[in-house]
């Protein structure tokens, strides 16, 4: 039986050739004995012509038929490309399908998660390490796909595809709960005073329609019927972008907005965002506006991680607190189900506490307490 361990792995492996043949990859087991079970099946399959096909497809290979076929057809092509570039990289661009099992991908992990990356191009700029979401996007929501694509879209019906199981959520690593946060008015005020005068709009902007900070460089023709009563943002999400949303508009934002798209237009400029230089006016760049929001940010002693992300959360559970409609909340964030809205209730938790409270007799002690507490508060 021609079963063996490759160096630093513990899972074991099977090669062998049949008429010529080479068949090879991951049996996906940790003994001997189970490997030798797993080439004796593999044997069997192999002469009878029912091993899988795309299991000795390079990951190279396999990687630019998923793009051919799905990747570049994605709203995030770009990035998708830029990560199958680096899964190449950590996987060996001829590394058979059949050869990327648990062990394999486990690997490809613990490198992508020592690598860093810098916010300034300087040659002295500090390293930053990767978060867990950066990685497990990088590999398993990258490789994942492929893999699946090789099983259900590349093997013809009733023929094994001969590509070792993986069990994903295993390997992910853990990532930080969902963010939920609420700015107070002094928060909000202090943020929005220290803001340079050119960015104070776009951060209001934020704080009130649920923006991520890479919508906030939407397109000129995105504002539509600005000099009307209701005046939108139309936005574009999703993969394929092909999920509109119209975001109403308050008039103070549309007087505003129709100033600076004016102007905008008239210097040809790709978005609302831009500084004057002398006579000329200039586009702030993405790393400009976030590094500027950051120092406003501190300038006005808010601290905490991904403040201007909570930005878009703030919109949200401000829109629930004063609705009290969760399908309010779903619209305002584009959510396509509104479990994913569900993690806003939280600003609900006081209201219900409050309900809860008036139902306590007010002659008890506990009644009497809280009534005290009312007018102290007040």
């Amino acid at each position: 039986m021609s079963v063996y361990k490759p160096k630093n792995s513990r899972i074991w492996h099977f090669d062998f050739v049949i008429n010529g043949r080479r068949y090879h990859g991951s049996a996906g087991v940790l003994n001997r004995r189970a490997a030798e079970e797993v080439e004796r099946k593999r044997r069997v399959e192999a002469a009878l012509g029912k091993f899988g096909q795309v299991a000795n497809m390079t990951l190279d290979a396999a990687a630019g038929r998923y793009w051919e076929e799905h990747g570049k057809h994605r709203g995030d092509a770009d990035s998708v490309e830029h990560r199958v570039e680096l899964l190449l990289l950590l996987l060996g661009r001829e590394t058979a399908l059949n050869q990327i099992g648990q062990a394999e991908v486990a690997i490809a992990i613990e490198r992508r998660r020592g690598m860093t990356f810098k916010k300034s191009k300087a040659a002295d700029a500090k390293h930053y390490p990767l978060s867990d979401s950066t990685v497990n996007r990088d590999i398993i929501e990258t490789l994942r796909p492929i893999l699946k694509r090789a099983k259900t879209h590349w093997t013809p019906t009733g023929i094994p595809h001969g590509l070792p199981e993986i069990d994903w959520r295993e390997l992910r690593l853990t990532e930080p709960r969902a963010l939920s946060r609420l700015y107070s008015a002094q928060e909000r005020k202090a943020w929005l005073d220290a803001c340079e005068e050119d960015l104070r709009l776009a951060l209001d902007m934020m704080l009130t329609y649920r923006l991520r900070y890479g919508q906030l460089f939407f397109p000129l023709d995105a504002l539509m019927a600005l000099d009307t009563e209701e005046p939108v943002l139309k936005l574009q999400k999703g993969r394929k972008r092909d999920v509109i949303l119209f975001l109403p508009l308050r008039l103070d934002h549309a007087r505003a907005l129709a100033a600076r798209l004016s102007q905008a237009a008239e210097a040809r400029l790709p978005h609302l965002w831009y500084y004057r230089e002398g006579k000329e006016l200039l586009p702030f760049t993405y790393s400009m506006i976030e590094y500027r929001l950051s120092k406003a940010a501190d300038v006005a002693g808010i601290s905490g991680s991904r403040r201007i992300h909570g930005t878009r959360h703030h919109a949200g559970s401000t829109v629930l607190k004063r609705t009290k409609n969760l399908k309010a909340v779903q619209g305002l964030l584009g959510h396509a189900s509104i479990n994913s809205s569900q993690r806003y209730a939280h600003v609900l938790i006081d209201d219900l506490r409050e309900a809860v409270e008036d139902e306590v007799p007010r002659d008890s002690p506990e009644g009497r307490k809280r009534k005290s507490k009312k007018g102290q508060s007040r």
